[in-house]
């Protein structure tokens, strides 16, 4: 069963701050992990973690909807997020079970301005299960990529990654298909 994130975040902050925090519902519930300096902005909008997310320090998760639609942010079950990612939905992001992120990604579904536009421009972002995206990359609006994919460190995805893809450089392009790699 599946808790929302404002529930984690409830009970992590009632216990002692700058502490390592590990939390275990019951024998069969979610362990939820998250290090000190976690922050989660949310408006109108939904965060939901998987069990056994482990969010490394200074991770930030920001989801804001508009008043007619709720933006919404999906971690899966064994998912890791690495210090100072920051992962900003406005329509919709969602990151399979078993996805590892790497420290220092961005992770947006939009664009964060009303350029040329009346309304700010939104896709939704779709991560596979047993994805790796490697330090200090970007992932952009509209972008999917496939279940085990690998993604280069630095690299700026703007097209989707087809599954079992490794993908690279800014733009990132396929380097190599079929890579599989290993838990």
């Amino acid at each position: 069963m599946q808790r929302p994130l404002s529930e984690y975040f409830k009970i992590t902050s009632d216990l002692a701050r700058g502490f390592f925090k590990k939390i275990r519902f019951d024998k069969t519930g979610p362990l939820f992990r998250a290090e000190k300096g976690v922050r989660v902005v949310h408006r109108n909008s939904n965060i939901t973690l998987g069990r056994k997310v482990f969010l490394h320090r200074h991770v930030k998760i920001s989801a804001s909807g508009t008043k007619d639609k709720k933006a919404e942010i999906y971690i899966g079950d064994g998912c890791a997020i690495g210090d100072r990612t920051e992962i900003h939905a406005g329509e919709k992001i969602y990151i399979g079970s078993g996805t590892l992120v790497a420290w220092d990604c961005c992770i947006i579904d939009r664009d964060y301005h009303k350029f040329c536009s009346e309304t700010e421009k939104t896709a939704p972002v779709n991560i596979g299960k047993h994805v790796w995206i490697g330090c200090h990359a970007t992932i952009l609006k509209g972008v999917t990529i496939g279940d085990g994919a690998v993604i280069g460190a630095g690299s700026v995805v703007t097209k989707d990654v087809p599954a079992g893809a490794f993908a690279a450089g800014n733009p990132a392009k396929i380097i190599k298909e079929q890579v599989f790699w290993n838990e």
